[in-house]
């Protein structure tokens, strides 16, 4: 019996090491679209992650979050209750923003992932590159990536609305 377990716990140590899960701390969730040829930036808060990575075993990584919909800021109270309408994200709806890594990857310099992002009810896949930089115990993920808000329906045809836009994620985390 002895044997037994001394050979599943050796087992474990040699096949089951996983990647290191990562607890979020500061973040920032931010984008900005041209509209009526002005740049307009917002912010979400209330993120939610499931962050496990490890650089050197990125098989075994997964990375995911979301975001609440109604915590959107643009500096303008008009325009986050605007965005919060049907037209826009229906918050009434769909309360959250979503991505999960489907299969995360080295490129260049840094690392991406395909992810499937949902948006009122509609995902697509998206790939996103990022940076990992870990000092101690300390890990940080930043990325940037553009996407088409019609793919997700949100705020249909307009002349004077970019349809792309760019999304920035910074998270710090500890391990």
């Amino acid at each position: 019996m002895k044997r037994i377990l001394f050979a599943l716990v050796f087992l474990m140590q040699v096949v089951g090491v996983s990647a290191q899960t990562w607890k979020p701390g500061e973040y920032e969730v931010s984008f900005k679209i041209k509209n009526a040829g002005l740049t307009v930036t917002g912010r979400f808060t209330g993120l939610k992650t499931a962050l496990v990575f490890d650089p050197a075993d990125l098989a075994k990584s997964s990375l995911s979050a979301s975001v609440e919909v109604a915590t959107i800021k643009t500096g303008i109270n008009k325009r986050d209750e605007d965005l919060q309408e049907e037209q826009y994200f229906n918050s009434g709806k769909y309360k959250l923003i979503e991505m999960k890594s489907i299969k995360l990857y080295k490129k260049g310099d840094g690392y991406a992932g395909m992810f499937n992002v949902t948006i009122k009810g509609v995902t697509k896949q998206v790939e996103v590159p990022f940076q990992f930089n870990k000092t101690g115990n300390t890990g940080e993920f930043k990325g940037s990536f553009d996407i088409n808000r019609r793919d997700f329906g949100v705020g249909g045809s307009s002349m004077i609305m970019s349809d792309n836009l760019t999304v920035n994620i910074t998270i710090k985390a500890q391990s």
